[in-house]
């Protein structure tokens, strides 16, 4: 049995139980309780997502694993970061800067402030150590996790990285590269404009 089978069959579990490093970056409340996180995006986009009728837009598929957890079936995502630079982004002891080189190309440079209720609907965090597993085998030669997956298809690195999905009012900062995920049921505005701003901090700009 290989140490990937544990994320593959079972939610929840955390790679720091196996003695990896979690990265020290934990949920952030602000001094009304609420849950602040961090989205880059394109310039070319701001606009758009500030304008009147805006927001975040959830257009991924969560349910693309081989076995998506059912409350999941038919939602759709949109990613943000913990903090406006996570240090598993530029200096991860394990993937490099891997995860900011990935941020520059795909997603880009603009950072946004997201603020929402504490106990705000469909919003998890979720470990991307397992998808950067993958990627870190296709871009740089190795898995430097030693999970065992096996990285042709995608297939397996995604249905852990679902598997970890746990609410963001209960995280315990014990994830490798934790990940914002604010989820709905089919595409469309999953956080809307009114808890969102520019932020003042623009580490890439």
């Amino acid at each position: 049995m290989k140490l990937g089978d544990i994320f593959l069959n079972s939610r929840g579990r955390s790679l720091s139980d196996y003695g990896y490093k979690p990265d020290p970056g934990g949920t952030e409340l602000t001094a009304s309780g609420k849950i602040a996180f961090y989205h880059y995006t394109r310039e070319d986009r701001v606009e758009q997502i500030l304008s009147a009728n805006g927001g975040l837009f959830a257009g991924r598929p969560v349910d693309v694993c081989p076995n998506p957890p059912e409350e999941f079936t038919g939602s759709f995502l949109a990613e943000g970061f913990l903090e406006p630079l996570p240090l598993w982004l530029t200096c991860s002891p394990y993937f490099g800067d891997l995860g900011i080189e990935m941020v520059k190309k795909y997603i880009g440079n603009v950072l946004l402030r997201i603020e929402v209720p504490y106990n705000y609907k469909g919003l998890f965090i979720a470990d991307y150590a397992h998808v950067l597993e993958g990627k870190h085998l296709n871009e740089r030669g190795s898995t430097p996790l030693n999970l065992g997956y096996d990285c042709s298809t995608g297939r397996e690195v995604t249905q852990a990285y679902v598997n970890s999905y746990v609410s963001a009012n209960q995280y315990k900062n014990n994830y490798i590269a934790p990940v914002m995920q604010a989820i709905r049921k089919g595409q469309g505005i999953v956080i809307p404009v009114e808890y969102i701003t520019l932020a003042t901090e623009q580490p890439l700009c």
